[in-house]
């Protein structure tokens, strides 16, 4: 038979039961704290009949706010909830606010108050996940984290924001870590990360140099990676511009191109083209 539960709802492997009378509008995220508390975020504002902002606490008996919760000028949304190991209280999504303080996004529960992580990001964030060290990373669909430029990914060390490379060309949806401490990332992009930076306008592929991996390492240094065959020699090289006769400019490096094909350019002031070229032994 069916049993009223308003958009939340728990089952023990047999029967359905609901949490008190749910919330009055969407539920998006779940996540439970080391205590055994259970947090939702979503789209209500109220839970269990007491006025609870987009966030709320049940505790086995009964729902109770945070605070009061988040708040934007329209579009109000929870989506994303973890924890960190001490026990700390991330929530992200669509809001200006966090218990009436600035938070554009995301903000932090330490069981008592809310503060923000910096200045937040620009845009909605629908996903969040902690590394082991950690570094907690956030997805959605924004373009900045705090002070710098973030293409629909970013990462929180717990005082700054930075960037992942150049990021993905649309939005971020689900993150997940293995056990080695690879991300895994899922959502409505075609591209992530290589080709196009601030500094570095694209890897030229040609037959001497091809599927050229560029990496921003700020202050003008860039990590320039491509495919060759192993154990022989390759030099690197800058183009300004690639309007013929190209001018090709041989880099100074501090990689053995015999080692690899991982080149870290010295020349920090260039921007243009690069490619790798065979060098005859």
């Amino acid at each position: 038979g069916c049993m009223p539960a308003n958009n939340i709802a728990k089952w023990n492997g047999s029967t359905w039961s609901a949490l008190a009378s749910g919330m009055n509008s969407g539920v998006y995220a779940l996540a439970f704290d080391r205590n055994g508390n259970l947090y939702a975020g979503g789209g209500f504002t109220n839970a269990g009949g007491v006025s609870a902002n987009h966030i709320a606490e049940w505790n086995g008996n009964a729902w109770s706010p945070l605070g009061s919760g988040m708040s934007a000028n329209g579009y109000t949304d929870v989506l994303a909830l973890t924890f960190d190991t001490n026990g700390n209280l991330y929530a992200a999504g669509s809001f200006t606010t966090a218990d009436g303080m600035p938070a554009n996004n995301i903000a932090k529960w330490d069981g008592t108050n809310w503060s923000a992580l910096g200045s937040g990001l620009n845009g909605t964030v629908y996903t969040l996940a902690f590394d082991a060290n950690g570094n907690l990373y956030a997805g959605g669909g924004f373009t900045n984290a705090g002070a710098v430029s973030a293409d629909y990914i970013a990462k929180w060390n717990g005082a700054t924001w930075s960037s992942l490379n150049s990021g993905m060309n649309g939005y971020v949806d689900a993150l997940a870590f293995d056990t080695n401490g690879n991300l895994y990332v899922g959502g409505g992009f075609s591209s992530a990360g290589t080709n196009s930076f601030v500094g570095l306008v694209k890897g030229l592929l040609s037959t001497s140099s091809y599927n050229v991996s560029l990496l921003d390492l700020g202050t003008g240094t860039n990590v320039i990676t491509a495919l060759g065959t192993p154990n022989f020699a390759y030099a690197l090289d800058l183009a300004t511009n690639l309007t013929p006769p190209v001018n090709w400019m041989p880099q100074t490096t501090n990689t053995s191109p015999t080692t690899n094909l991982i080149f870290t350019n010295i020349n920090a002031g260039l921007q243009g083209f690069y490619r790798t070229r065979f060098v005859s032994q």
